[in-house]
């Protein structure tokens, strides 16, 4: 996808007149730097100088979209590279998309990130203001049709849980901590665990798709190349290794050595298509991401359920229940990451 990236203009329109730069960025790294510490919360990152919580930094909030969009903005005014210009497109893109509803993204512990920066009763209270707009958010979705999947709803409540019974937790969360906990236990999430249950999901995820596979091919045109590389590959199961992290399985596997610095927080700030390219697979790990590929289709476009992507795991390679219940879980986590293997796997 080597082209200037194309766009949704009305909501570029919409956005552009209310998000203009507070500062001017003299390259691709100062925007980089700035996504990190505006996603602090969302991502916290090792020897991080952010020591406190600014407004902006509330996830999903309309200050933290604004600032997000800015640094999007100037990013696209840049010469970049064309993996970079791959992934601002991608990222302008998915601001479409109704991840905005989801302000407590469950891959990580969104609470427990703030409360390690906050420092005094002003930013409580903006934590406290934060628990409301997520519930508020869950709310304002379901009128849209829009829910969590079990899995989401299961790591939202847990957290959640988690801030209730733990001694140090500020006492001024107490009452919005309470409200979301009772919302969640009468919420009732969305059948389909995949992307394909949300309006708009089939959308979303053919845009992921087309991101880190860097080709434009249905769902089906890449199922049929899947099937066929594995009618190639020998039929014996090759030994892997699963190990459970917080980070996204694909991603952790990759960059234990290096990296190439990205914008997206969900791909641990790498430009996760060109690593993988570069990266030299065994065997066992062209088997592992190929069964990754197949149930990320599953999943995400044919509707399959939890149970049914573990067994196909199951079947496809050797390793536990256990480790195929993590590896189903990155898959819906992280929707479309596994693809970046496919311009080495099924072309």
């Amino acid at each position: 996808m080597k082209k200037t990236p194309i766009i949704s203009l009305l909501f570029c329109l919409l956005l552009t007149s209310c998000s203009k730069p507070t500062d001017i960025f003299s390259s691709y790294e100062e925007a980089q730097s700035a996504l990190i510490s505006l996603n602090t919360a969302l991502s916290a990152q090792p020897n991080s100088q952010v020591t406190q919580l600014s407004n902006e930094q509330l996830p999903f909030t309309d200050d933290y979209l604004k600032r997000r969009h800015a640094i999007y903005h100037q990013l696209m005014q840049m010469q970049l590279s064309a993996e970079q210009t791959n992934q601002v497109n991608y990222l302008v893109i998915a601001e479409r998309f109704p991840e905005r509803y989801f302000a407590w993204p469950v891959q990580t512990n969104v609470l427990a990130n703030m409360l390690t920066m906050a420092k005094n009763d002003a930013q409580y209270k903006n934590i406290e203001q934060w628990l409301r707009f997520v519930k508020s958010q869950l709310e304002a979705a379901e009128q849209s049709n829009l829910k969590l999947n079990k899995v989401e709803h299961s790591y939202l409540k847990k957290y959640v849980q988690q801030a209730i019974n733990r001694t140090n937790t500020p006492v001024e969360l107490n009452a919005a901590l309470s409200e979301l906990n009772n919302y969640l236990a009468h919420y009732k999430p969305r059948g389909s665990i995949g992307l394909s249950g949300l309006a708009n999901g089939s959308q979303w995820y053919q845009s992921k798709l087309n991101y880190f596979a860097n080709a434009v091919l249905s769902p089906l045109e890449w199922l049929s190349r899947i099937d066929s590389k594995f009618k190639s590959m020998q039929s014996q199961k090759q030994q892997t290794t699963v190990e459970a992290s917080n980070a996204s399985q694909l991603t952790t596997l990759l960059l234990t050595d290096s990296k190439i610095a990205g914008l997206d927080w969900l791909t641990g700030y790498t430009l996760l298509p060109l690593r993988a390219n570069a990266s030299q697979l065994e065997p066992a790990d062209e088997l592992l991401y190929m069964a990754m590929m197949e149930t990320d289709l599953g999943v995400h476009y044919h509707a399959w359920t939890l149970s049914q992507a573990r067994l196909n795991l199951l079947k496809r390679l050797n390793i536990s229940e256990e480790e195929a219940t993590l590896l189903v879980e990155d898959i819906l986590f992280y929707p479309g990451q596994a693809f970046s293997f496919a311009p080495q796997l099924l072309n």
